[in-house]
């Protein structure tokens, strides 16, 4: 994960990310952290903390994707620019940076699998219902000799996005009870069949 800091900004520093976890599993299965602004001016923006789940500890993610809403214009779809126009067009009031959840998966199934149940699960809540961007990232640690459990990190920046770019505040799901309407989706999820463990 990587590691935000808090400290004041300066006048030639900007001020970095803070975050708040949870954890409504208790077991680590189902993970959140909402990361946020602790003020409104001179703010570093979410791209490079976004980008760096791409390259865990200096290795290449096994699988990301990027999922957008139907009415989402296409030049979105370029992760580069989705960041680029996040960080613009964020409004100065606004403190919420954006969400990430972490799923792990079952060790008893290939990750392809559980990969693309996750998948139908974030299109269908996040995407389709939430009307915002998901970039799903998977990593397998033990392709780099960790004995941590293989993850997808669901990350979500902030912003509704329509035909007309980024649109209202997300801040029903950058919040402790989007976080909790999630996790429910997801119990509801596996309850219907759509698997991944449990």
């Amino acid at each position: 994960m990587s590691k935000a800091k808090s400290k004041p900004a300066t006048a030639d520093q900007p001020g970095f990310l803070s975050f708040f976890p949870l954890d409504p599993a208790k077991d680590g299965s189902f993970k959140y952290i909402r990361y946020f602004y602790k003020q409104d001016v001179h703010r570093a923006g979410i791209a490079d903390m976004v980008m760096a789940k791409l390259t865990p500890a200096g290795h290449q993610a096994s699988r990301h994707d990027l999922l957008l809403p139907d009415a989402a214009s296409g030049e979105y779809m370029d992760l580069s620019y989705l960041l680029q126009r996040y960080d613009a067009m964020l409004p100065a009031a606004e403190r919420n940076g954006y969400a990430q959840f972490t799923l792990t998966l079952p060790s008893d199934q290939p990750p392809h699998v559980g990969w693309e149940q996750v998948r139908a699960w974030v299109r269908s809540y996040f995407v389709r219902q939430e009307q915002l961007a998901a970039l799903m990232v998977l990593h397998l640690p033990y392709l780099a000799g960790s004995s941590n459990a293989a993850h997808i990190h669901i990350l979500l920046p902030g912003r509704r996005l329509s035909m007309n770019g980024f649109t209202g505040q997300a801040r029903d799901v950058c919040s402790d009870g989007g976080c909790h309407n999630a996790w429910n989706a997801w119990l509801s999820f596996q309850k219907e069949g759509g698997s991944c463990g449990k």
